[in-house]
């Protein structure tokens, strides 16, 4: 007679394998990698922990295409991120080339590092960050501008961050409407925001903060802001101001001095991302009245922190200020309007409580980090199938 087998049972030690997940391999190449100091620098900083903490089928890693260093060096970085990509080929590292591309010089050095993935049997994102594309495209001899659209034509997907530049591309580059995915940049929620932050103590009212984030020069619209602030309308009211960003400091120092206004500006120069939330949180008012623009971070990360904003209606920025509403829009290049924007928000607290509640409830809707990292995940999956399997426990 057999005897009936038993099966012995799990011991505590024993792990219980967890399910397979269908892994997805991405490299992101960025200039500065999660170093630079620009927005797209501080927009992958937050983006990468959220992509792999929401999403453990993804495998993503970042190289840098520029370097910490001068622009002198930037060949040598260049030349190892093509090596890195390499590399990743041939061992079968990577799946996806995510590719951060502004304009001018790293949209031909980004246009290099697709053909080569394309090459070495790779798929290609581009993500279109620069606020200069247009202006950059424009201007280009027709050879080089077919040789432009041809390589975005080439790539599988293209990710932009507005509807400004989905209609550029599609209406004046000729870009096939279902390859163009809009995904807004994200940031993350500080926790905090203007109408829970303790207000300052006592009975009088202190001066109004007002806040510049971004390189400082003409692109952002720093001599309008120092022109705006030197007005005599503005002058005569309370305020500070912090204009905070890499760039000429040293002449816009100057310049403050020589408008009287060195005692009620500072300019601490560029700043990382947690000195960057420490200014958000004492500040009233963001002034950004730039001349070109993608979507700026600074932007929303007043919007995520309760603070006013004053901006101008320049690349995707409609889709995040509307005049009245979430922010003030005031003309490109026009000081005499920044100026009026100012003294309004200075004046009427109630307004900029308004402006500031509405834009927060916006970047709740439309521009957490958390959401961008959703769509950016789910367009991976559509581009590229999951090539290789692993258990959670494997991770």
């Amino acid at each position: 007679m057999r005897a009936a087998h038993r099966s012995s049972p799990q011991s505590p030690g024993d792990s219980v394998r967890k399910p397979l997940l269908r892994l997805l391999r991405v490299t992101h190449f960025s200039p500065g990698g999660l170093r630079g100091r620009g927005g797209m620098g501080r927009f992958l900083a937050y983006l990468l922990p959220v992509l792999q903490h929401r999403h453990p089928d993804l495998r993503c890693r970042v190289v840098d295409t520029y370097g910490p260093g001068p622009f002198a060096l930037m060949p040598f970085w260049f030349a190892a991120a093509l090596m890195q990509l390499i590399w990743q080929a041939l061992w079968k590292q990577a799946d996806l080339v995510h590719i951060h591309m502004a304009a001018f010089g790293s949209t031909a050095r980004k246009l290099l590092i697709a053909v080569l993935a394309q090459r070495l049997g790779l798929l290609v994102l581009l993500h279109l960050h620069g606020a200069e594309l247009a202006e950059f495209t424009d201007r280009l001899a027709p050879r080089y501008r077919r040789w432009l659209i041809g390589g975005l034509n080439r790539a599988e997907g293209l990710v932009v961050i507005g509807h400004y530049w989905q209609n550029y591309l599609i209406g004046t580059l000729g870009i096939p409407l279902e390859k163009v995915a809009v995904i807004p940049n994200g940031v993350p929620d500080p926790g905090w925001h203007r109408e829970t932050r303790p207000m300052d103590a006592g009975n009088e009212p202190s001066p109004c903060q007002l806040l510049a984030l971004g390189e400082l020069g003409p692109r952002k619209g720093t001599p309008e802001i120092l022109a705006a602030l030197a007005s005599p309308g503005v002058r005569e009211r309370a305020w500070s101001a912090v204009l905070a960003g890499n760039g000429p400091v040293a002449h816009y120092q100057t310049e403050a001095q020589r408008l009287g206004l060195e005692t009620r500006i500072r300019l601490p120069g560029w700043v990382d991302n947690e000195h960057a939330w420490r200014l958000l949180s004492q500040s009233d008012v963001l002034l950004l009245p730039s001349r070109l623009e993608g979507l700026p971070v600074a932007i929303l990360e007043a919007m995520a922190s309760g603070v006013a904003v004053i901006t101008t209606p320049v690349g995707a920025i409609p889709d995040a200020i509307t005049d009245g509403e979430t922010g003030l829009l005031t003309p490109v290049g026009d000081a005499t309007a920044l100026s009026a924007a100012i003294i309004r928000l200075l004046d009427d607290q109630t307004l900029r409580t308004r402006l500031a509640a509405a834009a927060r409830r916006r970047f709740e809707e439309q521009f957490t980090i958390e959401r961008t990292a959703d769509h950016l995940a789910k367009l991976y999956r559509r581009l590229a199938p999951a090539t290789q399997e692993t258990s959670e426990d494997e991770k």
